[in-house]
């Protein structure tokens, strides 16, 4: 399989997180954006608490992992830890 014909395309990774966590450890959490890339960032920091900061990573998803989230143009969610 031809890793990257598999990437799904539109769908972002954001990662999550706040410095001060439990046991003074960062607690980090990923997220993906179902939004243009410029956008993803912001989409996110909008969906999680004060204090949590977003950062867009360079990560992707496979095709088949984004058709068995079912995830809409212009959804944010937290993915399963």
């Amino acid at each position: 399989m031809d890793r990257l014909n598999d990437v799904a395309a539109g769908i972002h990774i954001v990662r999550v997180y706040m410095d001060s966590g439990v046991g003074g450890i960062p607690t980090v959490q990923l997220w993906v954006a179902a939004v243009p890339r410029d956008q993803a960032e912001e989409a996110v920091q909008k969906a999680i608490p004060a204090g949590w900061r977003a950062e867009l990573t360079r990560d992707t998803l496979t095709k088949e992992t984004v058709a068995r989230m079912n995830i809409r143009a212009g959804e944010v969610r937290q993915l399963a830890t």
